[in-house]
């Protein structure tokens, strides 16, 4: 579950909110909360939104989301 945090330090580097992310996508936020704590794994269009958004590019792929 690499890719939660990265998100999270981004967010904290950038001086923005979780919910900021999920407004941007657009997503519910009870759907980013689920991508959050690993109960689901975002698909391919949302990962790359996400991925635009934060400039992260490895959250791209589904395995940085998944538990190893």
């Amino acid at each position: 579950m690499m890719a939660q945090r990265q998100i999270r330090d981004w967010c904290a580097k950038d001086g923005r909110k979780l919910g900021w992310i999920a407004q941007q996508i657009p997503v519910a936020s009870s759907s980013f909360s689920r991508w959050m704590t690993g109960r689901f794994v975002p698909s391919a269009v949302y990962r790359h939104r996400i991925a635009d958004i934060t400039g992260i590019e490895d959250l791209r792929f589904e395995e940085e989301w998944v538990s190893k």
